[in-house]
């Protein structure tokens, strides 16, 4: 392993050193693990998922959110169908299955735990709390509909930490990169988020920045951004993700704006360049000038 700056680096994943990476994250119980299941493309494989929660202690809990990208149609190439409640979790069953994320789960006694079906369950956390939390931290959010969308089985669980288990992917502008900070805008329910993405996406910058300030006011919020078994490519927005195949290499900090700029530069972006690493660095602090350079003469290559 090496450390560039605030990131820690390692070349030659495999379950010894992804352990040795997760433990200089210093997690603390209880662990959330939000890990990336946006498509069924290029989404966390369940290896990923079986070694982080080998190495981490304690109390644990994964947590996402319904996507409509995750089911076999999506896969296919062919329709799947309307939006309805059914669809989803009928695509979310086959996609635990297809994946073998299900075997990884039980194998743990780990539950996971959807969001999207706690908020339409009505099991929310007082929007008043969770506002209060937010503000005491950080300036309002943009669309106060944001403070209603925090399950209350998570405000409950604030204090510990969360992990952001991030694919790497270099997307379309004005996206340009798909990180552990943008990983956390699927804790949004949704399944649809385009409300937050506004017209020609002008609002997903700080939407994006938005949900990160909520979660980062219950938990540590810890990043590890993973290209083992696979790394993505989106050159244009409509387009299907191209998977690349992996190159045993993950990236891991506790200052998630500082790894995925790291990130950024290894994947061929400026990170002043993406708005929402900007929009992160003058809210939660600078990335660290010293690991982005460091990036340049690293010899790292993912795609």
């Amino acid at each position: 392993m090496k450390t560039y700056g605030k990131v820690h680096v390692e070349t030659a994943v495999d379950a010894e050193s992804f352990a040795a990476l997760m433990g200089t994250l210093s997690l603390q119980p209880p662990v959330l693990i939000k890990p990336n299941w946006g498509t069924v493309e290029c989404y966390t494989e369940s290896q990923v998922l079986d070694w982080a929660l080998s190495s981490i202690p304690g109390d644990k809990l994964v947590i996402e959110s319904h996507g409509w990208a995750r089911n076999e149609e999506t896969l296919l190439g062919t329709d799947p169908g309307r939006l309805t409640k059914a669809n989803l979790r009928r695509g979310e069953r086959w996609f635990l299955g297809y994946s073998h994320t299900d075997e990884v789960l039980r194998k743990h006694g780990v539950e996971y735990l959807n969001l999207t079906e706690e908020i339409w369950a009505g099991r929310a956390a007082d929007p008043a709390r969770v506002r209060q939390v937010v503000e005491e931290k950080f300036e309002p959010l943009q669309d106060d509909e944001l403070y209603t969308k925090v399950p209350a089985r998570l405000f409950e669980l604030r204090g510990g930490t969360l992990l952001s288990l991030s694919k790497f992917k270099v997307v379309f502008q004005p996206l340009g990169v798909s990180f552990s900070i943008k990983n956390l805008f699927g804790l949004i329910p949704g399944p649809s988020r385009s409300k937050y993405h506004g017209k020609a996406h002008a609002r997903l910058d700080q939407s994006i920045v938005d949900i990160n300030k909520v979660y980062r006011s219950l938990f540590a919020v810890k990043g590890v951004v993973e290209a083992v078994q696979s790394a993505g490519t989106l050159e244009k927005e409509g387009q299907r993700t191209q998977v690349h195949p992996g190159r045993q290499i993950a990236f891991a900090s506790a200052d998630t704006v500082s790894l995925d700029a790291f990130a950024a530069v290894i994947g061929g972006r400026s990170p002043d360049g993406v708005g929402h690493l900007r929009c992160a660095a003058q809210t939660f602090g600078p990335w660290d000038p010293q690991a982005c350079a460091e990036a340049v003469h690293s010899g790292i290559k993912i795609v």
